[in-house]
């Protein structure tokens, strides 16, 4: 599913620690290195070495030293920062007060985000949703270019205006909630098939957060939204730890009224669009 680290280098200071816990913190870390190839553990004698051999495309980083965190990020290398004491001003994108909150999901996607490269979400049965790229933009426009698609949602921007919104998005809603709209595709074939996901809308109240789905109109009829909502509902409750899932519909779009009542969902407010609610 993507690119990922093959290499984990490690430098955690033990002086940092007390004894118990540094033991602790080395029997995480001796289960997070499994998944990896290649594990490369520093010491203050050999951070010179990998320096001219490490692997930049293939490695991330995790360490309590808030100098070698600001190195390894100037080598191009994805950092996880360990903020082992808090008098210190650990500078990385990601940091952790133990290696107990991080599994290597979390450090496969710390490591795409800091590539720049989509983030997988889930899998279902015939589908993969993933997160949107720029390379996809030719892709989703011949999707909206398709007679019916913007019927019930917004088309696109002209494609220069398209490509700095899409930007923007990756930046500032993947990069900051984690979520947002998706691509849905094809497992076998790569094509796509889609978009759905979640945002947060001002109707949404808290704890709550708003589903979109959009199927190609040359895929209708085979079972495709039903089975990326099911998914999206799932991962919305053991991912995203929401307690409502919320779809906004207008009561003109009768297939969508229908596949909302298949799925569970009820209707909590009606109006020129229809707010339907389904609790987790």
């Amino acid at each position: 599913m993507g690119m990922r680290p093959r290499i984990l280098i490690c430098y955690l200071e033990p002086e940092k620690f007390t004894g118990e816990n540094y033991k602790r913190q080395m029997g995480y870390l001796k289960g997070l290195e499994q998944s990896f190839q290649e594990t490369i553990y520093l010491e203050k004698n050999n951070v010179a070495e990998l320096f001219c051999n490490a692997n930049v495309q293939e490695s991330i980083c995790i360490t309590t030293s808030p100098d070698l965190a600001a190195q390894m990020q100037g080598l191009g290398i994805s950092v996880v920062g360990f903020e082992a004491d808090k008098q210190e001003l650990m500078k990385a994108p990601y940091i952790v007060l133990g290696l107990d909150e991080i599994s290597y999901k979390d450090l496969v996607r710390i490591f795409r985000r800091w590539h720049n490269l989509p983030w997988d979400i889930l899998e279902t049965k015939r589908l993969l949703v993933r997160e949107l790229s720029l390379e996809d933009l030719d892709k989703l426009r011949a999707l909206y270019d398709k007679p019916h698609v913007t019927d019930f949602v917004e088309p696109l921007y002209a494609p220069e205006q398209e490509r700095q919104y899409q930007q923007n998005y990756i930046d500032k809603i993947y990069g900051f909630y984690g979520f947002g709209m998706w691509l849905v595709l094809d497992k076998e074939t790569g094509r796509l098939v889609g978009r759905a996901g979640f945002e947060y809308r001002d109707y949404c109240r808290e704890g709550e957060v708003e589903m979109g789905y959009l199927i190609d109109p040359d895929l209708w009829h085979r079972g495709y939204a039903t089975e990326v909502c099911q998914a999206l509902l799932t991962y919305a409750r053991d991912e995203l730890n929401v307690q409502r899932v919320l779809c906004r519909v207008s009561p003109e779009n009768a297939a969508s009224c229908g596949l909302l009542d298949k799925l569970g969902f009820t209707i909590r407010e009606k109006g020129e669009e229809w707010i339907f609610s389904y609790d987790l």
